[in-house]
């Protein structure tokens, strides 16, 4: 027989773990991201607004802007993740 650390139940418990460490770290990538990318969207706002005569820049603030909004909406529309899977 098998030690218990080497049987199915350690496999599972160590794969277990390792899903919930890989959860936390895609959970906290997302939030990280989420916020440099709400600095970049504010910058490039506050930006456009007090440029927004100025022909050649504006244009430019406004793709960054966008292009924050659109990444930031894709980090919020990611597939929810749970620390805690539900029960079997």
């Amino acid at each position: 027989m098998a030690p218990p650390s080497q049987s199915n139940g350690g496999d599972n418990r160590q794969e277990n773990r390792r899903a919930d460490a890989d959860r936390h770290i895609s959970l906290t990538l997302a939030h990280e991201l989420n916020n440099l990318l709400t600095v970049v969207q504010g910058h490039a706002d506050r930006l456009f607004v007090k440029h927004q005569e100025d022909t050649i820049l504006a244009p430019t603030l406004k793709k960054i802007s966008d292009a924050a909004h659109r990444a930031a909406e894709l980090v919020r529309s990611a597939p929810k993740l749970e620390l805690d899977p539900p029960a079997a």
